[in-house]
């Protein structure tokens, strides 16, 4: 290795040290930013712990806290602050709170006296260090290209919250079709981003699309044969809305997404194998196809299931906790997840052979 290469990867590991520093520091000192009154944790005083247990003889162990802080925002900067914080070992919906940290708090004044809530946890320094850590990653590894791709996440993920800002806004009724059409744009303008409006792209999109449609419309038969039985959409977190539009949106772009990983790789492959060895046709490219589709859909569909299991997974504890059977927990905390993971499933099952197929006939010729 050269000494300027040596000094090349120093200089670049010095940028990234001290910009993780730069970051920590300003993120740790950005109060001013923020309207809500933001206290410093000075000192903890942890009291006597008991154990506590309920009807389903679900023991836990809880203690409380007395804190004193200093507000570092806002019109009462710099005042002291004491008072009471409750915590579970579980911590299930509540937290343990150490000296240094940073809390989002909400004040009450009444009659001379202050008291004090705690609203949640100041996490933006971890989470841009998080980010950080990725970028310097991308710029490592992938160079230029990783940058584009995190500026297409970026540019999508903007969209999307337009998208669905304007749905509020106008509180629209039919609001599949919005997120359904959002969807696809979203994936086209992350295509042409990546990979630039060439005939590699064109490919993609076009396997995307029609592996996306043929697997929904599966989808759709099936709820509508069998009449949405076992289906509970009132189960969904939050739903202000109509359910089952909520959850159909959110299964186009869970299946927009499986379905464009996979239709990638395969056409990504062909394109290099056509541009490795010209002389290839129809039949290996299309029997090529269908190899790298096979290799790949069984890690996709495990990554399906993961996330699936990750979603429902603290959810289902609590189910089961309380008293619930496997039948009701199920129903209610896994089923619908579990279709969306189904869906997904097969928009990759019938993806492969029309990826395959659209780029084979694409670049093929006749073997000699």
């Amino acid at each position: 290795m050269s000494v300027l290469k040596v000094k090349k990867i120093l200089l670049e590991v010095a940028v990234i040290f001290l910009g993780g520093i730069a970051l920590y520091f300003a993120t740790s000192h950005n109060a001013f930013m923020y309207q809500q009154p933001i206290l410093q944790v000075t000192a903890v005083e942890n009291g006597k712990t008991s154990v506590t247990k309920d009807e389903f003889s679900n023991r836990d162990e809880q203690t409380t806290q007395r804190l004193t802080g200093r507000i570092l925002n806002g019109s009462s900067k710099g005042e002291k602050y004491t008072f009471s914080n409750t915590y579970t070992k579980s911590g299930g919906i509540d937290q343990k709170f150490h000296v240094g940290q940073q809390l989002f708090v909400n004040l009450y004044h009444q009659k001379g006296r202050t008291s004090v809530s705690v609203s949640t946890y100041k996490r933006d320094t971890y989470f841009a260090i998080l980010v950080w850590i990725m970028l310097c990653l991308l710029l490592l590894v992938m160079k230029i290209k990783g940058l584009r791709a995190l500026g297409s996440v970026l540019f999508n993920f903007i969209l999307f919250i337009l998208i669905v800002q304007l749905d509020v806004n106008w509180n629209i009724t039919s609001f599949f079709a919005i997120f359904a059409c959002s969807a696809l744009i979203f994936t086209a303008l992350t295509l042409v981003w990546i990979l630039g409006w060439n005939k590699q792209c064109l490919i993609t999109l076009e396997a995307i699309v029609i592996g996306t449609a043929l697997a929904f419309a599966i989808c759709i038969f099936a709820m509508w044969i069998t009449n949405d039985q076992g289906m509970h959409y009132e189960a969904l977190d939050f739903a202000t809305q109509q359910p089952k539009q909520l959850f159909l949106a959110a299964s186009v772009i869970g299946l927009l997404g499986t379905v464009m990983d996979a239709a990638t790789d395969i056409v990504s492959t062909l394109f290099e194998m056509k541009r490795r060895q010209p002389q290839v046709g129809f039949k290996r490219l299309y029997s090529s196809g269908k190899q790298v589709g096979k290799s790949i859909m069984g890690p996709l569909v495990n990554v399906l299931l993961l996330i699936f299991f990750a979603e429902t997974f603290t959810l289902a504890i609590l189910y089961f906790r309380t008293g619930n059977s496997i039948g009701y927990t199920f129903s209610w905390t896994m089923s619908l997840g579990l279709v969306q993971s189904l869906i997904s499933g097969i928009g990759i099952t019938l993806v492969i052979p029309t990826a395959s197929f659209l780029a084979a006939i694409t670049l093929g010729r006749t073997e000699k």
